[in-house]
């Protein structure tokens, strides 16, 4: 009953319950926000190692044999950490998703210790993964250690979990509307006025103590020219080519990690030979070594020849598949906007010069494509677009990119593809046989808008066949709380709180998504 008065709490003293909450977003902000700092920090000092050594390494069999060795024990450890704590491999994202449409229940503190250093270890291994993906679920699993400090309802606690996720994005790449942006468009589907507020005033939070670290300046510094419109046609066959291209990767993603989750051999050996594998990767090959920031700088210090930007994409692509089928912890967020970023190099240094345009537009379509692929595979165009503009501080591709965007996103939809991480999230609760998790009885409170093409708009909520364990406890309209009898019509966007045991949680959010189209 305790966890019962504290929700509906939440609808009738709201602006006392919003305070709390702006409180403890804060206190997320700053928790989850040293949390993936310090992570960002120690990924970019191992990169260095890793770079360092390789510079070295070369000729002297010593260090050659030493290098191995450290890979093989790298290996093992990761293994033990994802044994340790089995929440904490892989990217990260999909684990937040089954965590807050209740399918799992990590412990929030081993997997901060897990993810935090085996992504240090991933990275010293040259590992072809990124650090936003583990960036989200450690700032997710942040927000969750706050919910506990607090000693808050369930429904806060979910609530603090999308929050950190936001941080998570907003710390990684020094862009708070896109890590707000991606917990609303890629996480939780849907529209919570109190969560965006919250989320904001975290994102802000962490983004001032990112900056204070890392400083200022943009994470992309392209010179970007404005294509002249009449080669904006340009546009459509890079949005279809990236469209073709992000569906290509995806089947890539998902065929490669089952292929490997159906050979029957230790994890441990998976791990040493990932590790060895990259360990050769890294003396012939450094430039496709880590998550893709050194691929980045190369673009910004000298273009490539049209040859070697094909070899390098593909190249990157293979390692990726490799690196990420494995189950090591790592996320495939920044590789996915490097072979973004590689797509566009390619196109525009074939058109450019073959129409006689300025040869600094080749950067242009490099920003525009790393949002188009971004859209092609996690089939979130707004954050993709507006994460991008973050990085580049700037908005004048925002046009340009929105159409690329647009159409790589329907390419493979139409082609009946599924986004990257509904794919991913999937075959985690399948590998797992997590349909949820059994947890002691507590009441979720959480909240749904009418969109305009619901099947039960003006409908009595008596007549609109809701899940027998949920209650509809209120109704936002036009700004003002309503609490509704069985008589009440239901309205296009209505914000419907609805309360259920958390037991009952998964199957009743399913449901009512399916009633309101979500």
């Amino acid at each position: 009953m305790r966890y019962l008065e504290q929700t509906l709490k939440s609808i009738v003293e709201n602006p006392k319950y919003i305070f709390r909450l702006t409180i403890q977003g804060i206190m997320v902000g700053i928790f989850a926000g040293l949390m993936v700092c310090l992570y960002r920090f120690l990924l970019h000092g191992s990169e260095n190692i890793l770079r360092s050594y390789l510079d070295i390494i070369h000729g002297n069999l010593m260090y050659m044999i030493l290098f191995f060795i450290a890979l093989i024990i790298m290996g093992l450890i990761v293994d033990w950490l994802t044994k340790w704590e089995v929440d904490s491999a892989g990217s990260g994202i999909p684990q937040i998703y089954a965590e807050v449409k209740g399918h799992m229940e990590a412990n929030w503190a081993k997997v901060l210790f897990s993810k935090i250093v085996s992504g240090v270890l991933t990275a010293l291994g040259g590992l072809s993964l990124g650090p936003e993906g583990p960036s989200v679920q450690i700032g997710g699993m942040a927000g969750k250690g706050v919910s506990r400090l607090f000693k808050g309802s369930k429904t806060e606690e979910l609530r603090l979990i999308l929050v950190g996720s936001a941080v998570g994005i907003t710390a990684a790449f020094n862009a708070p509307l896109a890590g707000v942006l991606f917990v609303f468009e890629e996480i939780n589907h849907g529209f919570d006025k109190t969560l965006v507020f919250i989320a904001l005033v975290s994102a802000i939070v962490s983004d001032f103590i990112s900056k204070m670290i890392f400083g200022q300046s943009t994470a992309l510094t392209f010179p970007l020219l404005n294509i002249p419109l009449d080669y904006y046609w340009l546009l459509i066959i890079l949005g279809i080519l990236i469209g073709l291209l992000g569906y290509l990767y995806n089947i890539g993603m998902v065929k490669s990690s089952d292929f490997v989750n159906s050979l029957k051999i230790p994890s441990w050996f998976k791990f040493v030979f990932v590790f060895l594998v990259s360990g050769v990767v890294a003396l012939m090959i450094p430039e496709i070594s880590d998550g893709g920031h050194f691929m980045l700088d190369m673009l910004d210090v000298a273009m490539p020849s049209l040859g070697v930007l094909v070899l390098l994409l593909v190249l990157k692509y293979l390692f990726s598949l490799f690196s990420f089928s494995s189950g090591a912890p790592g996320g495939i967020f920044l590789p996915i906007l490097v072979l973004g970023a590689y797509i566009g190099a390619v196109f525009g240094s074939f058109f450019v010069p073959m129409f006689g345009l300025e040869q600094d537009l080749v950067y242009k379509f490099i920003v525009i494509s790393m949002a188009g692929f971004f859209a092609a595979t996690v089939r979130s165009p707004i954050t993709g677009v507006v994460l991008i503009a973050e990085m580049c501080g700037s908005t004048e591709s925002l046009v340009a990119m929105i159409i690329v965007s647009l159409i790589a996103y329907v390419v493979p939809t139409i082609l009946g593809n599924e986004p990257i991480y509904e794919s991913l999230y999937d075959r985690l609760l399948l590998k797992k046989n997590r349909e949820f998790v059994k947890k002691p009885s507590k009441q979720v409170l959480s909240e749904y808008v009418v969109p305009l093409d619901c099947d039960y708009i003006n409908f009595k909520i008596k007549d609109i066949p809701f899940p027998k364990n949920a209650i509809v406890v209120s109704v936002i309209r036009n700004g003002k709380y309503i609490i509704p009898t069985e008589e009440f019509n239901i309205k296009y966007s209505d914000q419907v709180h609805i309360l259920t045991d958390v037991n009952d949680y998964p199957f009743v959010r399913e449901e009512i998504e399916k009633l309101f189209g979500g």
